[in-house]
């Protein structure tokens, strides 16, 4: 296959860029390139790396342009957060995040070193070599204020394409390290690692009522406002057969404790009606839900 097809062939994979390694690599020379560039067919974007003239110049051209500007390099910070879909974040000035000793000099994009780049977690997103989400969150924790970083974090947990668990290595990595961020970052992450912690209610509650719609539970209601003795609650669901509360338990870290005793309360007087609450975490109906489902039977045998 003669050079010029097989570049042709590279280029339409990439947005139009290619970068000089790649051009030799698939048999161009010195002189290929000049020619191409002083004819027009092609312009530099960066050091080393070319663009079709042809090609659109859209915001796609200009991040390819910035990964192939290093050696080795992945979409990072806010354009790594545009590719994975975090809300509010568009197109910004290209982000790369590159090995600590790299050249982090770049007229056409924001370069971020890592001193573990060889462990940084990484994901292909839309053809792109990308941070993951816990990575992309931990690259602007470090720059974002943390109430921003907080909305992120929910909002990746509620679109099912985060999970906690993912930053367990990112800050046993870190665990030493004093940058900016980090600080808020491990709190954000303890508050979302406890079982009390309670995603968007939409969420949650669409975990619980997959658990009641199994075909071995009987009938149930949703949102059943309940009449106790002492006061009226709205409870998340309410199997009549059983005469059973079952609610979905999660509360953010900042109100648990006044929560804890208004639900002590209602769970007592419950109890004077007759009827029993259980309870079930946002880890048990995400993770658990075989377990979830036993103890569901276990008291209905003992209901019934």
């Amino acid at each position: 296959m003669s050079p010029s097809v097989e570049i042709a062939r590279r280029m339409s994979t990439q947005n139009g860029v290619i970068s000089k390694r790649q051009a030799l690599e698939c048999g161009a020379t010195d002189g290929f390139i000049r020619v191409r560039l002083d004819s027009g067919e092609w312009e530099g974007l960066s050091a080393g790396v070319y663009a079709n003239t042809s090609a659109p110049r859209t915001w796609e051209r200009a991040l390819r342009a910035a990964l192939l500007s290093h050696p080795v390099a992945y979409v990072a910070g806010l354009s790594a957060a545009h590719l994975h879909g975090f809300p509010g974040v568009g197109r910004t000035r290209p982000e790369v995040l590159i090995p600590y000793g790299g050249n982090n000099r770049s007229k056409i994009s924001r370069v971020i070193r890592a001193r573990h780049f060889d462990k940084v977690a990484h994901d292909d997103v839309s053809g792109f070599r990308c941070t993951n989400v816990a990575e992309t969150i931990l690259t602007l924790s470090l720059r974002i204020p943390s109430p921003t970083i907080e909305r992120y974090v929910d909002d990746r947990l509620a679109a099912r394409s985060l999970r906690i668990e993912d930053f367990h290595p990112i800050l046993e990595r870190l665990e030493f390290a004093r940058q900016p961020g980090l600080r808020p970052l491990r709190r954000i992450v303890s508050a979302r690692a406890d079982d009390t912690y309670q995603p968007p209610a939409t969420e949650l509650e669409r975990l619980l009522y997959r658990l009641l719609d199994h075909p071995e539970l009987p009938p149930y209601a949703r949102q059943v406002p309940i009449a106790y003795p002492s006061s009226t609650a709205t409870v998340d669901a309410y199997i009549a057969n059983w005469r059973l509360v079952v609610e979905a338990d999660g509360r953010r870290w900042h109100t648990r404790e006044q929560d804890f005793h208004r639900d002590r309360q209602r769970d007592n007087d419950a109890l004077a009606a007759g009827l029993i609450v259980t309870r079930f975490t946002w880890n048990m109906l995400k993770y658990r839900p075989e377990d979830c489902l036993q103890t569901l039977l276990d008291i209905g045998r003992t209901r019934a």
